[in-house]
């Protein structure tokens, strides 16, 4: 969910948050045995993991997709913990980064891997280059954020989102072939400039990143956009046929794809000015109003 702006460090965050915790929805799925305390692995297909950092806040996951030549993981989490040691342990095919956008808690492990594909853009281009200042990440790390020990091995000082080598940059309509599988790129700006959701049309499997989620959906950093929000799930909508799961990259591994419509009506009437009650707040500076829709809430600047 965070984004990459220095608003980022002006998150409310919720009162013992962590009291909701295990979701219910993980206990649909096989969890696998692994050393490393601060991940939960989980098999959700013979070929699909979710490696999911329950500890932090954000509630990251990552997900390792594997094709009969190759393996994907579909971001590498927030960098607390080591995700290629879990990775490794998995599989033994090579394996590539695919991110779904380049905001800290998605591109903490990028540094680990040989091979990382990323959408082009001036954002993206500008996050390989630097990573992100634990500075620039605000309160991450502090203890209303994170409810479980820390890993040993992590030197808590140093921490940051390390700059990383990008081997392939993105454009729409890429499709990456795992042998077996292939992957299709779908550039949904709006939560980022460089947000991209990814299509397994033979598995009907769709990863949204932060462009959908069950929580709190932000739209008013300076680098988002309602606009392009909307006309990227205008694209979306119309793909709902080729999906039956949808994966977003926080909380849950499952979302229902009749959301994704309601999304998309949603911004719509918040950009039109019918959308009805909201509440209103400050984030870093940005006067927003907060829409809330059960499975999900809008949060965008209060002047568009």
């Amino acid at each position: 969910m965070a984004y990459s702006d220095d608003t980022e460090s002006n998150i409310i965050v919720p009162t013992k948050w962590y009291e909701k915790l295990p979701r219910l929805v993980w206990g649909d799925y096989e969890k696998v045995d692994q050393p490393d305390q601060w991940f939960e692995v989980y098999k959700l297909t013979d070929t699909v993991y979710a490696i999911y950092e329950d500890g932090q806040f954000e509630e990251v996951i990552s997900y390792l997709v594997l094709g009969e030549e190759k393996a994907v993981i579909i971001d590498t989490g927030n960098g607390i913990g080591d995700i290629k040691a879990v990775v490794d342990g998995i599989t033994d095919l090579p394996v590539m980064v695919l991110n779904t956008h380049t905001h800290g808690d998605h591109i903490g492990g990028n540094h680990q891997f040989d091979e990382v594909l990323v959408y082009e853009t001036e954002f993206s281009k500008e996050r390989a280059k630097n990573g992100q200042t634990r500075e620039q990440m605000g309160h991450y790390l502090n203890e209303d954020m994170v409810w479980k020990a820390l890993p040993d091995y992590l030197d808590v000082e140093a921490w940051r989102i390390h700059p990383f080598n990008v081997t392939k940059w993105l454009k729409e309509g890429d499709i990456i072939d795992l042998g077996g599988r292939t992957l299709d790129v779908i550039h949904t700006p709006g939560h980022s400039p460089d947000s991209i959701c990814i299509l397994d049309r033979m598995n009907k499997i769709f990863w949204t990143g932060d462009s959908f989620y069950p929580a709190p959906i932000y739209i008013y950093a300076p680098t988002t956009s309602l606009d392009q929000f909307i006309e990227s799930f205008r694209k979306i909508t119309a793909l709902i046929p080729e999906y039956e799961w949808v994966m977003p990259s926080h909380n849950e591994p499952k979302m229902e794809k009749h959301l994704i419509k309601e999304c998309y009506e949603a911004a719509i009437s918040i950009r039109d000015g019918t959308a009805g009650e909201y509440s209103e707040g400050v984030a870093g500076g940005i006067q927003i109003h907060r829409y809330d829709y059960g499975r999900f809430s809008l949060i965008v600047r209060a002047e568009r």
